[in-house]
């Protein structure tokens, strides 16, 4: 409870705009001018204003990738805790690196969570383990099971075993679930490529940065302006050796800002074979309910394509999406014009977004 609890208050914005709390706003009273005075000066209060923009850091690698970055560490948080923007390029997906390195070495008591709670990537390990551990203890008891019925044991016998089998299986599960939730962190010794991590001063120095996706930079340039940076700037540093790729950035584009204006949390789905994923809330909340794959309106794919990208949804217990985007027979020549003069509004115009719901149909679970 209290683990929920401080990521509701953490997570209380869910993208980098935060309406006025009203409740936060005095009574006013006509006949008092202080009193229009102190809620003034309580609307400037609460409006939750960036002293700054955040700062967008642009570069290049050999091969001619663009990487779009926030190096600032006070950025990549407030990027992460107001929308769930961006992963760390040395994490799952929130930057939490020196916040794992100052745990295993003991530097910091990190404040920024709650005492006793894990970071992501070591949650996962463990449950890696137990399932592992699980399906082993599974495999045993199958065998005994076998066993047992080689030896012409009765109905009423063999009922009585997988019984028992179940009910060791469920204990089994209970005891490692409680294993995780009392399980504390312990930091091994410091090794000596440790000792580079530390600056002058002693603290652990900042080496993560927060790699941006070029629709989630367009969205906080373009829809929310929270980046250092212009629209028309930004979009010179992406470079297109055919009108092809421009078309699928705008149209993941048109996806991505369809699906954030309806308050959707929308994060990479490269993991799962997919374009995007929806989050009603954010990661830390619940798992991804959908899948989305950007198309085309005048794409289409074998029937192994579909079922390839359908399996892998569905076997996460996630439902695919497939948005299809028309430009309603917008012109190459008028797409660049836009394009290059940064007039996105009049560009998204041209597009319209559709949805159909791919579900696999098993003969074993849909019968009704």
């Amino acid at each position: 409870m209290a683990k929920k609890q401080f990521n509701t208050k953490r997570y209380k914005f869910p993208l980098p705009i935060h309406p006025i709390d009203r409740n936060a706003l005095p009574v006013v009273s006509q006949y008092n001018p202080i009193s229009w005075l102190q809620w003034l000066y309580c609307l400037y209060a609460n409006t939750n204003l960036l002293p700054k923009k955040l700062t967008l850091t642009i570069r290049k690698d050999e091969q001619g990738w663009c990487h779009l970055l926030v190096e600032d560490e006070q950025d990549m948080k407030y990027l992460w805790n107001n929308g769930f923007f961006g992963t760390g390029q040395m994490s799952r997906s929130e930057p939490t690196w020196k916040f794992r390195t100052e745990k295993r070495l003991k530097v910091n008591d990190a404040g920024d969570k709650p005492s006793g709670t894990m970071d992501l990537e070591k949650v996962t390990e463990i449950r890696r383990i137990q399932r592992l551990a699980f399906k082993k203890e599974r495999l045993r008891l199958e065998g005994e099971l076998s066993e047992s019925r080689s030896q012409n044991i009765s109905a009423e016998q063999e009922t009585q075993i997988i019984e028992e089998h179940r009910e060791k299986l469920r204990v089994f599960r209970s005891d490692q679930l409680k294993e995780l939730n009392n399980l504390k962190l312990t930091a091994p010794e410091t090794r000596d490529e440790d000792l580079e991590l530390y600056d002058d001063s002693g603290e652990i120095r900042s080496l993560e940065s927060m790699e941006l996706m070029p629709v989630e930079a367009i969205f906080l340039t373009f829809a929310l302006p929270v980046l250092d940076i212009k629209i028309n700037d930004l979009i010179k540093h992406f470079e297109f050796q055919h009108i092809e790729e421009l078309k699928v950035l705008v149209r993941k584009y048109a996806a991505y800002h369809h699906y954030r204006s309806l308050k959707w949390c929308v994060r990479s789905g490269i993991k799962f074979g997919c374009d995007y994923l929806l989050y009603k809330r954010g990661p830390p909340f619940q798992h991804a309910e959908f899948a989305i794959m950007v198309l085309d309106h005048t794409e289409s794919h074998d029937y192994t394509w579909y079922s390839s990208v359908a399996r892998v949804a569905s076997g996460a217990k996630k439902t695919l999406i497939l948005c299809y985007i028309d430009d309603q027979g917008l012109t190459n020549e008028t797409l660049l014009d836009l394009w290059h003069q940064g007039n996105l509004v009049k560009l998204l115009q041209h597009f319209k977004v559709a949805e159909v719901t791919y579900k696999r149909w098993i003969p074993g679970k849909n019968r009704d």
